[in-house]
C-alpha cells in the first residue's frame, strides 16, 4: 500500500526547503519505509513524500517528532481518493477568526459572561445545545440593527476563500455547517462562494432579539447529520469529505469523515482529529489534497 506524507510551511515564507524533505525521507527509511517519488506542490511551501512500508500511525509518530518544534504542519495519508468531493467548513474560528455572539456581547457590555461559556462549550466542557440556548438568552431585547452593525468585524481566515473556490473549481461541492447564525453564515456563504450554508437562526420579534433560537439546534451531533444529508443528496459516502473545524461541537462531524481536519484547534480537537493545520492557514488542507499551487483558484 502507497503511503504519502505532506509536509506544509507559511504561504510565501520558503522555510521548507530540499534539506528538511531530506531529513523526513531519511527518518523514515531508517525506520523500514521504501521511498518513492518527491512532488514539491509548491517550491519552499509544500511537498509530497511517497513511501511504502511504513503504517501511518508509525510514520505520523517519526515526523512528528521531526519537526518537533518547527513552524510546519503535515499530514499522512493512503494515496488513494486524496481529492475529497465536498467540503463540510465550520464558520467562527475556522472560516473566519471572529466568534460572532461574542461580538455582539462585548457591544452590549455581556462579553465576559458570554465568552467564558462560548469557551466551555468550544472545549467539550458544556453541552452545545444548552449552552447555546443559554447564550441567546442573554442577548434578549437587543436591536436586530445591531446584527448589522457588527458584520464588518467578520474577516476572513487566510486561505478560507481559495480553499472554497478551488475546491469547487475542480468538482467539489462546498457547505459551510455551522453551529452559529444564518444572518452571517450566509454573508459569508456569499463572500467565499460556498454551494450553500446551513446554521441556527435567531428568533425576532418587532425588531428585537427574542432571546430564543429557532429549534431544532445544529450542534456536535446535527453538524454530523447534515454532513450526511449531503452525502446523501451527491450520491457519494463519507470517506469522500473533507470537515474542517475547531471545536468540540465539531468533532463528531471531523471523526466520521475521509479528511476531518483541525484547524489551529481547541485540545480537545488537536488530541482527536486525525489531520491538524496548526501552523499554517487553510491552503494545508489543499495541499494536503494534493492540488498544486498552479491548481489554485
Amino acid at each position: 500500500m502507497r503511503f504519502v506524507a505532506t509536509l506544509v510551511a507559511r504561504p510565501n515564507s520558503s522555510l521548507l526547503d530540499h534539506a528538511t524533505i531530506q531529513s523526513i525521507s531519511t527518518c523514515l527509511t531508517e525506520h523500514g519505509a521504501s521511498l518513492e517519488e518527491q512532488d514539491w506542490l509548491s517550491d519552499g511551501e509544500a511537498c509530497d513524500v511517497f513511501f511504502s512500508g511504513l503504517a501511518i500511525k508509525e510514520a505520523k509518530e517519526l515526523i512528528s517528532q521531526e519537526l518537533l518544534g518547527s513552524p510546519f504542519d503535515f499530514a499522512v495519508q493512503e494515496t488513494t481518493n486524496r481529492r475529497k468531493k465536498l467540503l463540510v467548513a465550520d464558520m467562527e474560528s475556522t472560516i473566519i477568526g471572529q466568534e460572532m455572539i461574542d461580538e455582539l456581547a462585548v457591544r452590549h457590555g455581556i462579553g465576559d459572561q458570554i465568552a467564558k461559556i462560548t469557551e466551555r462549550s468550544m472545549h467539550g466542557e458544556l453541552n452545545f445545545e444548552e449552552s447555546l440556548r443559554e447564550r441567546v438568552a442573554l442577548l434578549k431585547d437587543i436591536a436586530e440593527s445591531e446584527l448589522t452593525a457588527i458584520s464588518s468585524l467578520m474577516k476572513l481566515n487566510p486561505g478560507a476563500d481559495t480553499l472554497v473556490k478551488t475546491m469547487r473549481k475542480h468538482g467539489a461541492y462546498t457547505a459551510l455547517v455551522s453551529g452559529g447564525f444564518t444572518f452571517f453564515t450566509a454573508q459569508i456563504r456569499d463572500l467565499c462562494q460556498f454551494n450553500e450554508d446551513r446554521a441556527n437562526m435567531l428568533n425576532i420579534e418587532n425588531a428585537k432579539l427574542t432571546g430564543t433560537v429557532t429549534e431544532p439546534i445544529l450542534g456536535r451531533e446535527a453538524k454530523l447529520e447534515a454532513t450526511e444529508d449531503l452525502i446523501q443528496k451527491l450520491g457519494i459516502t463519507l470517506n469522500d469529505v473533507c470537515a474542517v473545524g475547531d471545536g468540540a461541537n465539531d468533532l463528531a462531524m471531523l471523526s466520521a469523515v475521509g479528511m476531518g481536519v483541525g484547524y489551529h484547534a481547541k485540545p480537545i480537537v488537536q488530541e482527536t482529529a486525525e489531520y491538524q493545520v496548526k501552523h499554517t492557514d487553510h491552503l494545508a488542507l489543499l495541499y494536503y489534497q494534493g492540488y498544486s499551487k498552479e491548481d489554485f483558484a
